[in-house]
């Protein structure tokens, strides 16, 4: 399938591919198929999808919303747990599940837990999808660290990000990382430091940061974090006709307000690819 995504400034249009069915494969047409919810101890499949199919045999395939991979770090060594985590898990189902996104959640994992889901991920076929979206919750630090579940820590980068461009599959289409991570051991009683930091590359990617490098973010251990619900509220309202670099923009902005009139600053960042335009709305109506 030829790819061809234009000019930077236009928005990413929902690439289609062309195939004719032989007899054999029309008579398999009926056969079962795998659902886009999965249980979460299954390996990740492509979605399945419903093929119109004309006179001549002729079939069109449009590509679907993103995956989406949640790694859900909340309890940790020594007894100590996220709280507020799991409100940030259950807005995020929702929200992209009213998006037709495939998901999966990864509760709890260890280092070796993570490197597991990120090389399927990597040797996965995503022909049909339209690009991935993966959601780190977890404690970190500088230089792109995440803390695993057992204490160990991964890298953002070398870890995460590489490896996922080393799959044909996802050429040309995006690869988003969201990252809820916690900075160092400064804490109240509901509120605990949140920090990460980025370094470029040049693949079609973005970072979404719920801070900048050295500053807080606040996680309400009854509410959840004030950029995931954020987040979730803004793309409830507006994944559908905004590309989602514009709606990170205002997410930051919103952050950042109301992170001030709430008695503290706190600044989110991204960093990005040379980015084409991405709407989620081009391809919710294209799944079953």
């Amino acid at each position: 399938m030829a790819e061809n995504y234009g000019d930077s400034d236009k928005r990413l249009q929902p690439a289609s591919m062309y195939f004719k069915l032989d007899s054999e494969m029309m008579a398999d047409g009926d056969s079962g198929s795998a659902t886009a919810d999965n249980e979460d101890s299954k390996p990740f499949e492509s979605a399945s999808m419903f093929f119109p199919v004309d006179a001549q045999g002729v079939i069109q395939v449009k590509l679907l919303p993103p995956l989406v991979c949640i790694l859900h770090h909340v309890d940790f060594k020594n007894n100590e747990r996220r709280d507020g985590s799991s409100q940030d898990v259950e807005a995020l189902k929702k929200t992209f599940g009213s998006l037709k996104c495939q998901i999966i959640e990864v509760p709890n994992p260890t280092l070796a837990e993570v490197k597991k889901k990120i090389a399927e991920l990597a040797l996965a076929e995503f022909d049909q999808l339209s690009g991935l979206v993966i959601i780190i919750l977890s404690h970190g630090g500088r230089k792109e660290k995440i803390e695993s579940c057992d204490g160990q820590s991964y890298d953002l980068d070398d870890d995460v990000l590489f490896p996922l461009r080393d799959n044909s599959t996802l050429k040309g289409k995006p690869k988003i990382l969201i990252v809820q991570a916690c900075k160092n051991e400064t804490r109240t009683k509901k509120v605990r430091a949140d920090s990460s930091r980025f370094e470029p590359d040049y693949s079609y990617y973005m970072k979404c940061y719920s801070t900048t490098e050295g500053m807080l973010s606040s996680r309400d251990t009854v509410e959840g974090t004030i950029f995931i619900q954020t987040l979730c509220t803004a793309m409830d309202q507006h994944a559908l006709t905004k590309d989602f670099k514009v709606i990170m923009e205002e997410v930051n902005a919103m952050v950042e307000k109301e992170s001030a009139q709430k008695g503290f600053r706190q600044v989110p960042a991204i960093l990005c690819s040379p980015w084409t335009p991405y709407c989620f709305g081009d391809y919710v109506n294209n799944a079953p």
